[in-house]
């Protein structure tokens, strides 16, 4: 083999072992990444369910769907009203919705 040839068989083998390497750390980000997501679903299924008669406002923003200002309207309408007798008497608070309600059922209870 002349020079000319043995250069380029070794920019063709260091280009290979790059191109390796790059799809090797890729792999390992993606297994990570999905790791990282299914870690995050077996630590949500663990969480309790959050009382709307006696959470605070801080307790009721665990809830997904409920921010600060939700948060508020609930405990006023709990205070004006009384505690809920049932789940589906939050649909009273303003902005939930059905949509909301049907997404928050399963992380709340009375």
């Amino acid at each position: 083999m002349n020079r000319q040839a043995i250069r380029l068989a070794s920019w063709i083998m260091t280009g290979i072992l790059v191109m390796g390497l790059f799809f090797q750390t890729g792999r390992m980000v993606f297994a990570q990444q999905a790791a990282a997501v299914a870690a995050a679903s077996r630590s949500e299924s663990k969480i309790e369910p959050v009382n709307i008669n006696k959470a605070n406002l801080e307790e009721l923003q665990v809830v997904r769907g409920i921010g600060p200002a939700l948060a508020e309207r609930i405990i006023q309408y709990r205070t004006a009203n009384g505690n809920f007798e049932t789940l589906e008497q939050l649909s009273e608070v303003r902005g939930i919705g059905e949509a909301k309600f049907e997404k928050m059922k399963s992380q709340i209870t009375i």
